[in-house]
């Protein structure tokens, strides 16, 4: 990312005085394509799938309940991520957080035989992206994803994993967990395939 572009951008921490600007990223049209109903809750989802809270058939219900259910969590202090700025309006987005508020990368069997995470450290997840289809290719994800391992390192720091797509032609809908090449210019460094098929991604890491 040049210089020029990382001037251009500014960028704040997910939190209650910050939430109706990463409201008003999520709503802005097609910026997050088929995801729209998402609201950066795929990661989290699993800790409110429970017997009582049924997953939505629909994904206009999906939309609210994880509408609702993300407002929850930033008002607990629960979820993080970092919101990029231009010109004082929100156009991306990086999700991080510790293992216990992103826990689905444990759903796998591949994953679980890799007891990756399991030592002293923390262990952190970046896991998603959003970037507002008119800066694209503009450096906003790794301006993100920059000032999100900062926000790690003053936390305390500790084992940082992702999960990048490992082929770069899948279009917008299926790179939302960031890219290889990307990772691999802050010091990541991939351990293994972790999904195959239409959507590759591999597990990547690095420490703090």
């Amino acid at each position: 990312m040049s210089a020029r572009l990382a001037d251009e951008y500014s960028t704040k921490e997910l939190s209650k005085r910050t939430w109706p600007d990463f409201e008003k990223l999520f709503l802005k049209q097609g910026v997050v394509g088929d995801g729209w109903w998402c609201w950066c809750m795929h990661h989290q989802v699993s800790s409110y799938s429970l017997p009582e809270n049924p997953q939505p058939r629909t994904r206009a219900k999906r939309a609210v309940r994880n509408h609702r259910q993300k407002a929850e969590l930033v008002e607990n202090g629960c979820a993080h991520g970092i919101l990029v700025y231009a010109k004082g309006e929100p156009i991306g987005w990086c999700q991080y957080g510790l293992r216990e508020e992103l826990p689905p990368a444990e759903n796998t069997q591949k994953y679980r035989r890799l007891a990756l995470g399991d030592g002293t450290d923390k262990l952190w997840r970046i896991t998603c992206f959003v970037v507002d289809k008119s800066y694209r290719e503009r450096g906003v994800a790794s301006a993100a994803l920059k000032e999100a391992l900062e926000a790690i390192r003053k936390k305390g720091g500790g084992l940082v994993e992702a999960y990048p797509v490992s082929k770069t032609d899948q279009g917008s809908n299926f790179m939302y967990c960031g890219t290889v090449g990307m990772f691999e210019k802050v010091g990541f460094e991939t351990i293994t395939s972790l999904a195959t098929g239409r959507t590759p991604t591999v597990v990547t890491r690095r420490t703090i």
